[in-house]
């Protein structure tokens, strides 16, 4: 499924015309070659459309995430292996849609109005039946993307989270990254507190080695709010030594 075609659909299910549901976002002209996928639009105009007419992330990407996953295409998003994502044969429309969000989302393409885009949660938290995996993958696709009074909604669904099987590792990895998202996003946002809360729920997870990043970059992050500049340029010199200080600025 293309996003043309979602906008087509999730439009007509409003009942609204095009020059309606585009609200001079984009132009009404542009927005039908959107629809006819002729078109791209960025992921600025899209999010704007979508909170313009009051629809949740959610209830327009689920259908992205109905089916299973490739796996590869979630650890390269995890990775923050834009080249990998890049060069990933994704045959099905769901996939190559989900890679187009996850690109624009690494490159931080048209993603700097995040106050433009306030998400509407409750219909998604109250939804169950789903895979895990599947949930979490939206919420780290919300976490980068949702207003951030609203991210602490996502953090505290996991906040009691129980590991009891090696099975879950790629669902570890995902929750590993919201938190580390969230820490990120409230440190530069001054939410010192809410910093201190992501550590201490990070470092609460499983001694995993799949892990190990993430809290290593916590780490760094309690060394910043508790204004330990020798410890935060120490762990800041081994990220940058094994190659791995793009994950500061996730």
């Amino acid at each position: 499924m293309k996003i043309g075609t979602q906008l087509k659909t999730t439009r007509l299910l409003l009942g609204l015309t095009q020059e309606q549901f585009s609200a001079g976002i984009v132009t009404e002209s542009y927005y039908s070659r959107v629809e006819s996928n002729k078109s791209n639009i960025s992921m600025d105009s899209l999010l704007k459309i979508l909170n313009y007419n009051q629809v949740s992330l959610y209830d327009f990407f689920e259908p992205i995430i109905r089916e299973d996953i490739n796996q590869e295409l979630i650890l390269a998003f995890i990775n923050l292996d834009s080249k990998k994502i890049e060069q990933l044969d994704l045959a099905d429309g769901n996939e190559q849609m989900l890679a187009k969000i996850m690109l624009a989302i690494l490159k931080k393409n048209n993603l700097n109005n995040s106050k433009d885009y306030q998400m509407q949660l409750e219909k998604y938290l109250s939804i169950k039946n789903q895979d895990e995996i599947q949930r979490a993958v939206i919420d780290l696709l919300l976490a980068y993307l949702c207003d951030i009074d609203q991210l602490m909604l996502i953090v505290k669904k996991y906040k009691k989270y129980v590991f009891e099987s090696s099975k879950q590792e790629l669902t570890l990895r995902i929750i590993a990254r919201i938190e580390l998202v969230a820490m990120e996003r409230f440190y530069k946002a001054g939410r010192i507190d809410d910093t201190r809360q992501l550590v201490k729920l990070l470092g609460s997870l499983p001694e995993d080695s799949n892990i190990i990043l993430e809290k290593a970059i916590s780490r760094y992050y309690l060394a910043l709010v508790d204004k330990d500049d020798k410890e935060a340029k120490e762990l800041r010199k081994i990220l940058e030594i094994i190659g791995y200080d793009n994950y500061l600025s996730l």
